[in-house]
């Protein structure tokens, strides 16, 4: 077989098609992966991080014993980037407290096998010694754990696992188009965003996991696929909030979420059918106001904290029709359109290695192989054993809070990076100071994880993601990139306007109180001592910008 052809090409890098590709690399499938962007940088990036038990559906009980063993696997397999998070609800009226013994019940049958304990009622005062900034005058609350997972660094794991098991990964490659003879997928073609070039290569099999766009590249296989699109928008605050997660009825009876997330706070989500186009929705006025007038009945100091930005994101559900958007099932299908094309409609997050296995048991039914899944069993990058924070700390003389945002990042990987500032000391310098994040550690994600953009790295080490949103790192960052890369300084200045314009189709939506004075410090720093806003930079100097 030729460097052009692959038993399974793979459309989409966010958490089911780099799943899919490990999945494939790992039974011996020559692999190729496409993604038109960066790895995780559309739909999965724009959720929580939650791999729930399943809680919400408790009418589907399949669903909800998938969910749970899913958990299992992946604190088997990715426990380095994973943590539990206590989580309460408060109950202001009796009303709460009878319709929740129905989720206490269907909740605690999964408990023990993914570790957590019951969930339980608790009194006003426990709940509020638990959170002091909950409502005072609360009747009760209910009290449980689920487990979040960073999902941009289960995407690049999936990624670099498949590819070391001899998988391609192909980031900025958009499908364009097929070649099909006799109703059969014959050849894939390409735009290469990077080279500026088109290419193609032959498939035997194309799995299409590229979540809201699924249907626009079934329709450029010639094949038909339904989805109900759903619109979710979350609101993140330039804190923790609160120490534990909260979850409460909506001023609509829906329910949201306040969740502490790495250094921030989520506030989420709504569900709005929506016929946007995926890559251009961003979270409304009212969107905001719902989710933060929903939160402040439990939490009523809410408006103190900050809004630094908002994000959206496109659901790909099963196209369910005239029930409620939270009638729809959580599932997933496969659905295979006999032309060499699978694609899925639906999942979720905590889903997405389960997924990845039923859609390769087809492959090699189709291809007549037998190889048996391992992706529940084999650990991901990282995962090889615990790493002592103190004793490195000792040893390398870099402060503990640094090291344990990066063992949260990386595992046992850590010890590679600080091997680096043995020749560099230096490098021990810290770029980001929000997350925060050391020369060193960027350095490394530059040469092993194939990043082309600013972007890319705040995907792979959370660059520019706390309160100053970039203000203070951008400059630093990208001097690095540039020189690990040798871009030219058209493209440095290039990448610095690009990374601030994504910053600020976050934050746009939600200029308010103090985050207007935050947003004039940093026009004055780019703008006026950077000249930024007078740049003569070409901005069809990167190949990638041409054709889109």
């Amino acid at each position: 077989m030729s460097e052009s052809e692959f038993d399974v090409v793979i459309v989409g890098g966010g958490s089911t098609g780099t799943a899919v590709a490990r999945d494939c690399a790992l039974r011996g499938l020559k692999t190729l992966l496409l993604e038109r962007d960066d790895i995780a940088s559309a739909t999965v990036g724009t959720c929580a991080g939650m791999i729930s038990s399943g809680l919400k559906y408790r009418g589907e009980p399949d669903i909800m014993k998938m969910s749970s063993t899913e958990v299992v696997h992946l604190n088997r397999i990715a426990r380095h980037i994973i943590m539990k998070n206590p989580i309460v609800v408060p109950l202001l009226d009796l009303n709460d407290v009878a319709s929740d013994g129905e989720y206490i019940e269907a909740y605690s049958e999964h408990a023990e096998e993914r570790d957590v304990p019951e969930m339980m009622f608790i009194t006003p005062e426990a709940t509020r010694e638990i959170e002091p900034m909950i409502h005072p005058n609360i009747i009760a609350g209910v009290y449980y754990e689920e487990f979040f997972i960073d999902p941009f660094r289960l995407c690049l794991l999936q990624a670099l696992d498949a590819r070391k098991h001899g998988a391609k990964i192909k980031t900025y490659c958009e499908v364009i188009g097929f070649n099909i003879v006799r109703n059969e997928v014959q050849e894939v073609i390409f735009y290469n965003r990077i080279t500026g070039t088109t290419e193609k290569v032959s498939a035997k099999i194309v799995v299409n996991a590229a979540g809201p766009w699924a249907h626009k590249i079934a329709r450029i296989c010639g094949a038909e696929l339904d989805l109900r699109l759903n619109k979710g928008a979350h609101v993140i605050l330039d804190r923790r909030v609160v120490n534990v997660g909260i979850t409460s009825r909506a001023i609509d009876g829906r329910w949201i979420y306040l969740f502490p997330h790495e250094n921030t706070t989520l506030l989420g989500t709504t569900a709005l059918d929506t016929w946007e186009d995926p890559d251009t929705l961003v979270a409304s006025f009212d969107e905001i106001e719902y989710l933060l007038k929903s939160i402040e009945i439990v939490i009523p100091s809410i408006r103190e904290a900050r809004i630094i930005r908002t994000m959206a994101g496109v659901r790909p559900l099963v196209p369910d029709w005239k029930v409620p958007e939270d009638k729809v099932t959580r599932g997933y299908q496969v659905v295979d359109h006999n032309n060499g094309l699978i694609s899925f409609t639906g999942g979720k997050l905590v889903m997405c290695r389960h997924m990845a296995e039923a859609v390769t048991d087809l492959v090699c039914s189709k291809l007549g192989m037998h190889a048996i899944c391992t992706t529940h069993k084999n650990p991901l990058p990282g995962n090889e054993s615990d790493v002592d924070i103190e004793s490195l700390s000792v040893e390398f003389g870099v402060a503990m809070h640094a090291l344990e945002r990066m063992r949260a990042r990386r595992g046992t990987e850590i010890l590679k990076i600080l091997e680096l500032t043995k020749d560099h000391p230096e490098w021990k310098t810290t770029i980001c100071t929000c997350e925060p994040i050391i020369e060193a550690e960027m350095r490394y994600a530059i040469r092993e994880e194939f990043p082309q953009t600013l972007n890319d790295l705040r995907r792979r080490l959370r660059l520019g993601t706390g309160p100053c949103q970039g203000t203070f790192c951008t400059y630093k960052a990208a001097s690095i990139l540039a020189e690990e890369l040798d871009l030219e300084g058209d493209d440095f200045l290039v990448d610095i306007l690009d990374f601030r314009a994504e910053r600020w189709k976050g934050i746009r939506p939600s200029m308010r109180g103090e985050q207007l004075a935050q947003e004039e410090l940093a026009q004055g720093m780019y703008s006026c001592v950077g000249n930024l806003d007078q740049s003569d930079v070409d901005y069809d100097l990167k190949p990638w910008e041409e054709g889109g």
